[in-house]
């Protein structure tokens, strides 16, 4: 039989391979293509557009893609290994792609053939070699799908060496473990199969080799000492002692597909009032109840639009003035590391990023003169920054600090007043909790929709039939069946759907009845608290961490603030992506935070407070973040210092409105502690900054 099927590599080295066992390399962003097609299935031509060339006009992104079609076909001989019309692209019959192989096989939970889904010359991480600093929404999705690969492996392989040790087979047990050390010689967990199976295969000299091996690496490479579960399974070897069994292998992991279903459900009449506010030029508000895809709908319409960009307001924001447009500034730049503003506005936005300059230098605004030039200089560095982009999402506005919105409306206003029809400015994109924004936010949005300038699009929950049509598009064995159940339960907010659903994975009731034992409908919060019970400690440990840290949170900060070592930490950030609880440095959704918050005991988030403040103290954070983080400890006589410090320097460089809020805490902290003569001072303090001309 003449072989006429093509395969594509993109785990590890990329290339394609002919009937006639040819080869040639894929590029880039052609490997990409395939990689992207065969984990998220038939996708929107004009979402990948942007994804794989976010910098370039539409009509040039549009003829890209073209040509790269073009070059697929040609590289295979005419085939049409990647299907594509008006609207979508998908792989094609005639294509196999290694990555597209092993998903199938991970979800089915078929490890034997997960794992022939490697190259037996070897794979390695998914698209290695590549990198996408000029693609950041795409190295964001890379990121999360390189996890998820990464943990169907390690699964396959965990499994399939249980499988062989339970049928006595260890010959086949340690050649899987010593193919997986060759992969991962720095992984541990590989690391430890392989000394326990030479050791269990009677050849200590060999599992005692193994392990001076594994503590060479980590030495070298990460600069680390092995875990002391590897250092007591070695001491036991040494001693000649019978070894237990090895602990059962970690839950099952959660399918790519959970995360970001391929399949936008439900949202038709939604994405055409986004189509009306887009013509109108118009800035775009989406609420709706938490969980309900605010954030997914604004970054499919966004990315059907063009280059677009994605920042975010977080928890703990409206403590800190100008929180959260200093993070959208930063946001920003990191997208475009070269751009240069004019000295005067470098200067101004200095006073709100002092990595842009030493902004104690500057004088303090003192007349409304100053804060014209102020609010000005912020105008200026938005349309700086938003040069070239077609769609602005913000998300979790609610969260947003008053200085940061009133100063983003400022400019938007300003922005629109003197934009030129032939220029288009960004469109905005703003997403907040039905009824959560603070009364200045909601003000703001009264009067933009007044105006005419901005609309409100309220998404509700799904129907039966679209929750039927979301759950057939994660491709989970047996997940149909329970799709009515499902709608019923969760009431049609598409975020419980799949943390119902990822409760029934990890409890392998998916291919099962109903179960009977579930929390109150419209309730997640107690689903995801089940999740978080099955992380090991230092997980969990890691996440409260992040939770209480807030804005500020940095995986840098772990080490120190939890006495942890690198390699204990890099396993507990792959335990936390691959259980959807982080994605990097910030956590999968707000619903997923606040059961973190809720799983704290109020002692423990004390020990924590004071931990994440001395930690901050020695990385020379702001004051107003060490203020916060000693209050919250219950330790006022430390956070008052930095409170008055943090006032003071905003009395020196930013509007007055928000130093006048930091004395006024101070003096009813001072007050409470029967320090009255500071708390006097403090109070004269926010007086002269209330009084300031205007």
């Amino acid at each position: 039989m003449v072989r006429t099927e093509w395969t594509a590599r993109v785990l590890g080295l990329a290339q394609l391979e002919g009937p006639d066992r040819q080869r040639a390399r894929l590029e880039r962003r052609a490997a990409t293509l395939l990689a992207y097609l065969g984990l998220e299935g038939p996708s929107s031509k004009a979402s990948l557009t942007s994804l794989l060339w976010p910098d370039s006009p539409q009509a040039t992104a549009r003829n890209n893609m073209r040509q790269l079609l073009r070059r697929l076909r040609l590289a295979c001989g005419g085939l049409e290994v990647v299907e594509a019309d008006a609207e979508r692209l998908a792989l094609g019959p005639s294509l196999r792609l290694d990555v597209a192989s092993l998903k199938s096989a991970a979800l089915a939970r078929e490890h034997a053939r997960a794992l022939e889904a490697l190259h037996p010359e070897g794979s390695g991480p998914l698209l290695s070699g590549f990198d996408f600093d000029d693609c950041p929404e795409l190295a964001r999705w890379l990121d999360g799908a390189r996890a998820a690969v990464e943990g169907w492996v390690r699964e396959a392989r965990e499994a399939e060496i249980e499988r062989h040790m339970a049928q006595g087979d260890r010959t086949a047990a340690l050649a899987l473990a010593q193919a997986w050390v060759q992969q991962e010689p720095e992984s541990e967990q590989a690391g430890r199969h392989l000394i326990r199976l030479h050791y269990l295969q009677g050849d200590r000299g060999a599992a005692l080799a193994a392990f001076e091996r594994l503590r060479s690496v980590l030495s070298r490479e990460l600069d680390v000492t092995p875990m002391a579960e590897t250092l007591a399974l070695v001491r036991q070897i040494e001693r000649g002692t019978e070894l237990p069994r090895p602990p059962a292998a970690s839950r099952p992991s959660l399918p790519l597909s959970v995360l970001r279903p391929s399949v936008l459900a439900g949202r038709e009449a939604a994405w055409q009032q986004l189509e009306e506010g887009w013509k109108a030029g118009q800035l775009l508000f989406i609420t709706g109840d938490p969980g309900s895809g605010k954030s997914r709908l604004a970054e499919e319409f966004a990315a059907s639009k063009g280059p677009w960009i994605r920042i975010e307001g977080r928890l703990g924001d409206q403590e800190i003035p100008f929180a959260a447009q200093a993070r959208a500034y930063r946001s920003h730049m990191k997208h475009r590391p070269g751009l240069t503003m004019p000295d005067w506005v470098r200067a101004e936005v200095s006073r709100i990023m002092p990595e842009l300059g030493d902004p104690r230098g500057l004088p303090p605004l003192v007349s409304e003169a100053d804060e014209l030039r102020f609010q000005e200089a912020q105008v200026e560095a938005m349309r700086l920054m938003k040069t070239g982009m077609s769609v602005v999402v913000v998300d979790d506005v609610q969260y947003w600090d008053k200085a940061s919105a009133r100063t983003f409306t400022y400019a938007f206003m300003r922005m629109l007043d003197s934009h030129t029809p032939d220029a288009r400015m960004p469109c905005f994109i703003d997403c907040y909790r039905r009824g959560e924004l603070p009364p200045y936010s909601e003000a703001i949005v009264r009067q933009l929709v007044d105006s005419g300038v901005a609309r409100v699009i309220d998404i509700g929950p799904l129907s039966p039939e679209e929750v039927r049509r979301m759950v057939a598009s994660l491709e989970l064995p047996g997940a149909e069946h329970h799709a009515d159940a499902l709608a019923r339960y969760t009431g049609g907010n598409p975020l419980y759907v799949i943390e119902t659903l990822k409760h029934l994975i990890e409890t392998d009731s998916l291919q099962k009845d109903w179960p009977q034992r579930l929390p109150p409908p419209g309730r997640v919060g107690p689903l995801i608290q089940r999740r978080l019970e099955r992380l090991s400690p230092l997980s969990l440990q890691t996440a409260q961490l992040a939770a209480l840290a807030g804005p500020q949170f940095r995986a840098a900060l772990v080490p120190q603030a939890l006495e942890v070592t690198t390699t204990a930490l890099q396993s507990a950030f792959a335990e936390l992506e691959a259980a959807q609880v982080l994605m990097g440095e910030r956590f999968s959704h707000d619903l997923v935070l606040e059961a973190v918050l809720a799983s704290i005991p109020p002692a423990a988030a004390r020990v924590l407070h004071v931990r994440l403040a001395q930690t901050l103290e020695q990385d020379g954070a702001p004051a107003i973040h060490l203020a916060h983080h000693w209050m919250e400890a219950g330790e006022v006589e430390r956070a008052l210092p930095y409170l008055l410090a943090s006032a003071h320097a905003d009395e020196q460089m930013l509007p007055p409105e928000q130093a006048a809020d930091h004395y006024a805490r101070a003096a009813a902290l001072m007050e409470a502690t029967g320090r009255h003569e500071e708390a006097a001072q403090a109070r004269a303090a926010e007086a002269r900054c209330r009084i300031r001309p205007r």
